[in-house]
């Protein structure tokens, strides 16, 4: 029974990483010889300020991002914990964006975002008063970043949700009655009983939400490309540009072994200060 999954693992795992280090070590473009020039890609790639640029923007996404979603997550969670008027319908209304392809969210947003008067969120604010006339939400790198995370965080947002909401129901209320009688307030409770209990269910997202900060491609793709002047372009932009648009293989194949041990590094960190959080409340 376990010879399908071996040849799964095989076939789509082992074979395209072997290849992947391989294909590291050549300069190759599809169409042509490959090259053998040994760690010449690795060496062009840790000089090349444009990859540096992006590490820098996708880890600055990342360390907004992952708190700011967890945050949210966290808040509608516990609001839909409580016995709240229409709760089912919230939770879709929360969850459902999750599930969606990136191009029918995208394009609903790039038109949200429009730089245009009629654009539904010039226009919104237009008639609010808030501004005097249309911007260009991607001019400026602060702006495109907004708009990026602001999107980003509404569309992974669900699922966090469903993973807290599941872990608050399972602590027992014993445990609340308890704190209730110690005259523990809100927060104490909230620090010493419900995050040590969601312990399993934060370490997991945390690791999913730093493999979704930084495989951030479908939004800047969409958005910006890259713009205004590279301020958006993140990692795996970058290994796009130079594996598809320039057509350099090897030197892309060298990016993201470079990726991998930064992404290694980022979720290692993320859960070794998520440890000492909840050991801190667990004291």
């Amino acid at each position: 029974s376990s010879s399908p999954i071996c040849s799964f693992f095989l076939l789509f795992i082992v074979i395209p990483l072997i290849t992947n280090i391989q294909i590291s070590f050549h300069n190759w473009n599809l169409l042509g010889q490959k090259v053998y020039v040994g760690l010449q890609n690795y060496i062009r790639i840790w000089t090349d300020d444009r990859f540096w640029l992006a590490v820098k923007n996708t880890v600055i996404f990342a360390i907004i991002s992952i708190p700011l979603t967890m945050a949210v997550a966290m808040i509608i969670a516990l609001i839909l914990n409580q016995k709240v008027y229409g709760k089912l319908w919230l939770l879709v209304a929360f969850v459902s964006p999750t599930f969606f392809g990136s191009v029918g969210i995208l394009t609903t947003w790039k038109w949200i975002y429009a730089s245009y008067p009629t654009g539904l969120a010039n226009y919104a604010l237009l008639k609010l008063g808030f501004l005097k006339e249309a911007i260009s939400w991607f001019e400026t790198p602060t702006r495109a970043w907004a708009c990026i995370i602001i999107t980003t965080v509404w569309w992974i947002v669900g699922f966090s949700v469903l993973l807290y909401l599941g872990a608050l129901q399972r602590i027992p209320p014993e445990q609340y009655e308890a704190a209730k009688v110690d005259g523990a307030g809100p927060w104490k409770t909230f620090w010493n009983i419900t995050l040590p209990w969601m312990r399993n269910v934060l370490f997991f997202d945390v690791v999913r939400q730093v493999l979704l900060a930084f495989g951030l491609f479908d939004q800047v793709y969409f958005f910006t490309g890259g713009g205004p002047a590279g301020s958006t372009r993140t990692m795996v932009y970058y290994l796009y540009l130079v594996g598809f648009t320039r057509q350099e293989l090897g030197q892309a194949a060298a990016i993201s072994w470079y990726i991998f041990a930064i992404v290694l590094i980022f979720a290692l960190l993320q859960l070794i200060l998520l440890t000492r959080t909840v050991r801190s409340a667990e004291e």
